[in-house]
C-alpha cells in the first residue's frame, strides 16, 4: 500500500555552476530545513582523475572556490536567519570526476539518497538532441525522488491550438 506520508532524510543536490543549478541549490537547501535532512551538494568534473601537476593544481584551485562560494552561501543565509547553525551543519560538498550523470547516480546509490534536487537548462529542439541532457539521464535512471528545477523564464514553447 502506498503511504502519503513523504519523509527524505537524505538529500543530493548537483551543481555545475550555472544560474539554474544555483536555484536549485537554495531549493534543496529549503528541502533540507524542511525534512531535517542531510543535504550533499556534488560537483562533478567532467573527465577522468587530472594526470599532470597543472591539471592538479587547476582542480585544487577549482575545488578551493567552489568550496568559498558554498562558505559565502551558507554564510550569507545564515546572517539572514534562513539557516541556522545545526542546519548548516547537515550541508556537505562532494567532488568527483567523470561524465556527469553516471557520477550522479553512481554517488545517489552508494550515499543512499532518498531525494535528488537538479536545475534543468530546458533545452529542447537541436539544441536539446545535439548536447543530451544529464538531467533527463538522472531522471529515467535514478532510484529516488528527483525535483527537476527550471530555470527563470522558462519557455516551454508548447503549441496547443488545434
Amino acid at each position: 500500500m502506498y503511504s502519503p506520508t513523504v519523509l527524505y532524510a537524505n538529500i543530493l543536490c548537483p551543481v555545475d555552476f550555472s544560474e539554474c543549478s544555483t536555484k536549485a541549490f537554495y531549493r534543496a537547501v529549503g528541502y533540507c530545513q524542511i525534512f531535517g535532512a542531510k543535504l550533499t551538494v556534488l560537483h562533478i568534473r567532467e573527465g577522468g582523475p587530472p594526470t599532470y601537476y597543472e591539471e592538479i593544481s587547476a582542480g585544487r584551485e577549482s575545488l578551493d572556490l567552489l568550496r568559498e562560494g558554498l562558505v559565502r552561501r551558507l554564510d550569507a543565509l545564515q546572517e539572514e536567519g534562513i539557516v541556522t547553525r545545526e542546519q548548516r551543519d547537515r550541508i556537505f560538498l562532494e567532488t568527483r570526476n567523470g561524465k556527469p550523470y553516471e557520477e550522479i547516480l553512481r554517488f545517489t546509490i552508494e550515499s543512499q539518497c532518498d531525494l535528488i534536487v537538479m536545475g534543468t537548462h530546458g533545452n529542447h529542439g537541436f539544441k536539446h538532441l545535439f548536447m543530451g541532457s544529464q538531467a533527463e539521464r538522472v531522471v529515467r535512471r535514478a532510484p529516488c525522488d528527483i525535483l527537476t528545477v527550471k530555470p527563470d523564464g522558462y519557455d516551454p514553447k508548447l503549441d496547443f491550438t488545434p
